[in-house]
């Protein structure tokens, strides 16, 4: 039996206010229900019945908010009602992580924030929800509830529920005007990303003219994470960028490439950031947004890693981070 488009992944280009402050709008919905016009969109994978939904949790130094709509999508590839009204949560930086067994999946919207700049928009410090899963009710403070936003979005179509989301973010952002901090960490966290985590503590202090225990702190409480954690998850992430490559990859020159001590070091890392070694991560056809990103970011790219509208791409899953 033929296999038909069942889902749709979406990443989208915020507005030039927004751009320092959110790495992109992305929505997962049925595919019937995708409709992208007006955005630029920056990403898009479509998923066919048999693809399955299970897919590795992926640490990242950087929050996200989801909106988790009416809907699930089963291992099956079947739509039907959700048994949980809409609802929103914050997930944190990520510095470990566990296994997942998802079978269902939610049609979702949400945004992904660039480094340190999550609590532009949230009432706590990015410390407090380091490894944490929090509802958006809990941080989201005035104006509209994390409920209430998400059950306005289940009744719109996907571009309308973007302009929506961005429209509220923009309005926190310019009733809550951060203050000009004397260090710029959002600055330092691009740096440690460009490097592939391949720079020390040590550089980054003297780069911003501070002592080590001061950037420590200064990360903690922005990004949510020290910065050497920070530099360890941004050589993971690039390291990501083998996914799917197969059973050809050296695996100890990959280990020298990406910085690690040795070939043991980078399994223990990857084994804390995903859960996975990185040989299954090579094998086992994993889909997840980071892993894209990592083949965009690092030149592994190929023609078919992004699917163009009008296309299909077979995907082993994905959970939102």
């Amino acid at each position: 039996m033929e296999r038909r488009v069942i889902a749709c992944y979406l990443e989208f280009a915020p507005r030039d206010e927004l751009r320092r402050y959110i790495r992109a709008f992305f929505s997962f919905v049925p595919s019937a229900e995708s409709t992208s016009a007006g955005r630029r969109i920056t990403r898009q994978v479509l998923f066919k019945t048999g693809d399955s939904f299970c897919s590795p949790v992926l640490a990242d130094g950087s929050a996200s908010v989801v909106l988790n709509l009416g809907m699930t999508c089963r291992a099956d590839g079947l739509w039907k009602q959700s048994n949980r009204a809409p609802h929103g949560h914050v997930v944190g930086a990520m510095s470990r992580v566990g296994a997942t067994a998802d079978t269902e999946r939610a049609a979702m919207v949400g945004v992904y924030f660039e480094p340190a700049r999550v609590s532009s928009f949230l009432h706590v410090p990015a410390c407090e929800l380091t490894d944490r899963i929090v509802p958006l009710d809990d941080v989201w403070g005035g104006g509209a509830l994390g409920c209430d936003l998400a059950e306005e979005l289940d009744e719109l179509n996907e571009a309308a529920r973007i302009d929506r989301l961005e429209t509220e973010l923009v309005r926190r952002l310019t009733e809550r005007p951060g203050r000009r901090a004397a260090l710029d960490v959002p600055g330092l966290a691009a740096w440690a990303l460009a490097s592939q985590g391949r720079v020390s503590v040590a550089r980054l202090a003297v780069a911003a003219g501070v002592s080590r225990q001061h950037l420590t702190r200064a990360f903690r409480d922005v990004v949510g994470v020290t910065p050497k954690v920070f530099c360890r998850l941004a050589r993971f992430q690039a390291g990501l960028a083998y996914a799917g490559r197969g059973e050809r990859v050296e695996w100890a020159r990959a280990a020298t490439e990406l910085g690690y001590a040795d070939q043991s070091h980078m399994i223990a890392e990857f084994r804390k950031f995903s859960s996975l070694t990185p040989h299954q991560l090579a094998t086992e056809g994993w889909f997840h947004p980071f892993i894209e990103r990592a083949k965009t970011l690092h030149g592994t790219r190929s023609a078919s890693t992004i699917a163009r509208p009008g296309t299909t791409k077979t995907t082993a899953g994905w959970r939102p981070p």
